[in-house]
């Protein structure tokens, strides 16, 4: 018996003793070393660029990467995921560079094993921007081959007189050399490698059946004729998050061109800031001043907000200048739904929100005004539910809001507001409100207001209260 276990206990222990050698040889790592490889020496903007890679080590390995740099920046990687060494291949995509000379990049060959140990080997590719026979401009027309432009080795160019002033296409860039790729180029600030419906929008102002120049940049993505989406002549940024905003100087009563915009007549131009005429041109109501233009590609409409240097204006009491602010939600009964906003409340409802706030225009000597459409950026009241709107002297606060007197208000039926008979269609309230200091116009319980209807509130700084009156607008 004792014999046995005894032989089973040294069975044991060389068990274990195996057991941990085996364990001790997994654990070993050594650095993984990249042997040989194999890569063009040069390649073309667009290329998928063939290569090879041959590593050597005693130890599991965890990847190689293949990276391609420009100017120090990392614009694209490969990673091959390996258990083993040897030789592996496969592709590196050189992407097409906007504004670049022709010349050197670099491509980093990086072998890691399973602890993350590394080595690297680094090697000069030259690049050159591909010199195309031809590029095809795309179009709901059918496609047309645009040629080389005599004297421009980077522009390419197609005569035609196409059916419309704007329409929208895509550049077609065919595959060059033995490793290229065809790939498009188009958006709305010029890119390459987009999708198909990525288009590139055209404008001129030639008569329709005019020929004319259709012309695109491979090196400097100038587009001819392309009309960026631009304000008064100022080109907005890409958009961010839906958002892209300017910041300018304007005259009050000065043309203001929108430019850019294929849907404009999709968005909402707030009558706060712009008069519109019948043939849809705009002028700037707000006085002399710098102003933020906000375009929302997501709700579509241009937010208009007076500066201080590099600031959203405050109003400054002294000099009757600034912003005034205009925040809004249930008034002072009821429940009524999204009560307030722009563009719309149904989209964008303010509901007491100091993020939401929009700005009065500063019409000049002290003098402010907002625009509020019945059943667009102010709901009609109900049996028991009222609109609350309150002016506040900061642009992100509710905590300052302005002291009111309602001097002229409006009275009978909303076609005959100067009529002194009947309910009264906008009430100042100094009832209790947390986010006014019971200090807000409301509009009358079950008052119609007329659907569609544009009212003026024009407040006047220069009293103490400030005197609010509220003019009805005609259609």
């Amino acid at each position: 018996m004792r014999s046995t276990l005894l032989k089973n206990s040294c069975f044991f222990w060389i068990f274990a003793a195996g057991l941990f050698s085996s364990c001790n040889e997994e654990n070993k790592i050594d650095t993984p070393q990249i042997s040989s490889y194999d890569i063009v020496e040069q390649a073309y903007m667009a290329d998928s660029v063939p290569f090879s890679v041959t590593v050597s080590a005693e130890y599991p390995m965890n990847s190689v990467r293949i990276q391609f740099y420009s100017n120090e920046e990392k614009v694209s990687e490969r990673i091959i995921p390996i258990n083993l060494p040897g030789t592996y291949g496969g592709k590196l995509f050189v992407p097409f560079v906007k504004g670049v000379d022709d010349g050197t990049a670099e491509v980093r060959m990086i072998a890691t094993n399973k602890n993350f140990d590394f080595s690297t080997r680094s090697i000069a590719l030259r690049i050159a921007r591909p010199k195309y026979a031809y590029l095809t401009l795309k179009t709901a027309y059918g496609d047309f081959r645009m040629e080389p432009v005599a004297g421009e080795p980077y522009k390419y160019a197609v005569d035609y007189a196409f059916p419309e002033q704007e329409f929208k296409g895509i550049i077609e860039a065919p595959a060059y050399g033995d490793n290229g790729n065809s790939f498009l180029f188009g958006g709305t600030t010029i890119q390459a490698n987009v999708l198909p419906t990525d288009s590139i929008s055209f404008l001129t102002d030639l008569p329709v059946g005019t020929p004319y120049t259709v012309s695109f940049d491979i090196r400097s993505y100038d587009v001819e004729p392309f009309v960026k989406p631009s304000f008064d002549g100022i080109d907005f940024p890409s958009y961010n998050g839906g958002l892209a905003i300017v910041e300018k100087e304007f005259v009050q009563n000065q043309a203001i061109k929108i430019r850019g915009f294929l849907d404009i007549a999709d968005w909402w131009i707030d009558p706060t800031f712009f008069d519109t005429d019948a043939a849809g041109n705009f002028t700037f109501r707000a006085a002399d001043g710098k102003y933020r233009v906000t375009a929302d590609a997501n709700l579509k409409f241009f937010r208009v907000e007076p500066m201080n240097g590099n600031s959203l204006a405050d109003f400054d009491p002294e000099t009757k200048t600034g912003g005034l602010w205009v925040n809004g939600g249930v008034g002072d009964m009821g429940s009524l739904p999204n009560p307030l906003g722009i563009p719309s409340y149904e989209a964008n409802a303010c509901l007491w929100n100091p993020e939401k706030s929009f700005a009065m225009a500063p019409m000049g000597n002290g003098i402010y005004q907002v625009k509020l459409i019945v059943e667009k950026t102010i709901r009609q009241s109900t049996s028991g539910n009222t609109v609350g709107i309150a002016f506040y002297q900061n642009s992100r606060s509710l905590n300052n809001p302005v002291p009111l007197n309602l001097v002229q208000t409006l009275y009978g039926n909303p076609g005959v507001p100067e009529s002194s008979g009947g309910s009264e269609r906008f009430m100042l309230k100094t009832t209790a409100n947390a986010y006014s200091q019971g200090n807000y116009i409301a509009t009358g319980s079950n008052r119609a207001l007329g659907g569609g209807q544009k009212y003026v509130f024009t407040l006047d700084t220069n009293y103490t209260p400030v005197q609010v009156t509220i003019s009805r607008e005609e259609k």
